[in-house]
């Protein structure tokens, strides 16, 4: 039952990150058809791609992705966080992860479009 709430929760944080990052997008960028398509496109192979995407020097990837990605693991794992844990490796792998879902399920990301 354990790893059935744990894939919820990897799942239910993926949601999350996405949708905080298509907010930033459409600040940034503004609301347009294909929005999503186009940063999970940004965001391939390379998360650092959403960074020219945004012109932003990281903050996007960092804020919306990365920070969420890392909070998540440590609350997960229940890390307390003056640990040395360094969780970057899986936050990233979260973060890819996350973008790789974002390009599977575009449309469920360009909600605004139904408005």
């Amino acid at each position: 039952m354990a790893k059935k709430n744990e894939k919820k929760a990897r799942h239910d944080i993926i949601v999350d990150m996405n949708d905080f990052l298509m907010d930033y997008a459409a600040t940034k960028l503004g609301r347009q058809p294909d929005l999503a398509k186009q940063v999970a496109t940004a965001g391939q192979p390379d998360l650092t791609g959403l960074d020219q995407l945004f012109n932003d020097h990281g903050v996007g990837r960092r804020t919306k992705y990365l920070e969420l990605a890392t909070g998540f693991l440590r609350d997960e794992a229940d890390i307390d966080a003056n640990l040395a844990k360094d969780l970057t490796g899986e936050s990233q792998q979260l973060a890819q992860e996350a973008i790789a879902y974002l390009g599977n399920h575009t449309q469920d990301f360009d909600r605004w479009e139904e408005a």
